[in-house]
């Protein structure tokens, strides 16, 4: 409802937090002393060589440790899962303050308490719809968290009443699950939200409420 052209914002929030977490699953993990840790793609030791002929800092037949680097350094995108529950909740708190500063320079100031309400149920359905996902569906969590992110854009698609966030959200859930590993489809849907951003920020006013049924 109202100017369609603020779209923009949910889009490129959702956009900008798959980049950040995409990014935080690319870096390496801590390493754990006396253990090999893996620092882009290759082998680190922290142990001092033991003098013995055929044997790695570590105390590994070097041939071994070769095939251990060799095999790392191919596995270049972590496969862990995205931290998608941190992210879609900071997504939610950034979209609600967005939409409560423009109803307020609208001059239609939302109830405080029915608002914060409203977010504070978003937030708990969050854990509850992730929760649904993995006992009841058995989804993994990087099938889970792209499925509750698009749910969230149709949400956002049926308060706006805009098909055209109702296409990017089947675009967005496309592009998250069927692309693997989890971080080229994070990327991709960041991508795809970027993308739909500047489309709205790039459309006419009348176009936008064109867009509603």
């Amino acid at each position: 409802m109202g100017d369609g052209r603020r779209l923009w914002f949910p889009l490129a929030a959702l956009g900008f937090a798959l980049l950040v977490m995409a990014v935080v699953a690319l870096v390496p993990a801590t390493p754990v002393a006396g253990e090999f840790a893996t620092v882009r793609g290759y082998e680190l030791s922290r142990g001092v060589s033991l003098g013995t002929g055929g044997l790695g800092g570590a105390g590994m037949p070097e041939n071994r440790l070769s095939a251990v680097a060799i095999a790392t350094s191919t596995d270049v995108v972590p496969s862990a899962t995205l931290g998608w529950l941190a992210g879609l909740a900071a997504v939610v708190l950034a979209v609600a303050g967005w939409y409560w500063l423009g109803l307020r320079r609208a001059g239609t100031p939302p109830r405080p308490v029915r608002f914060v309400l409203g977010t504070l149920g978003a937030l708990v359905a969050l854990p509850l719809l992730d929760l649904v996902g993995a006992l009841e569906l058995r989804l993994s969590g990087d099938v889970r968290g792209p499925l509750v992110a698009a749910l969230g854009l149709l949400v956002l698609a049926a308060y706006e009443r805009s098909r055209f966030v109702l296409a990017v959200a089947v675009v967005f859930a496309l592009v998250t699950v069927l692309f693997q590993p989890p971080v080229s489809g994070a990327l991709g849907a960041a991508g795809v939200l970027f993308a739909a951003a500047f489309a709205v920020l790039l459309r006419r006013p009348r176009d936008t409420a064109a867009d509603a049924p």
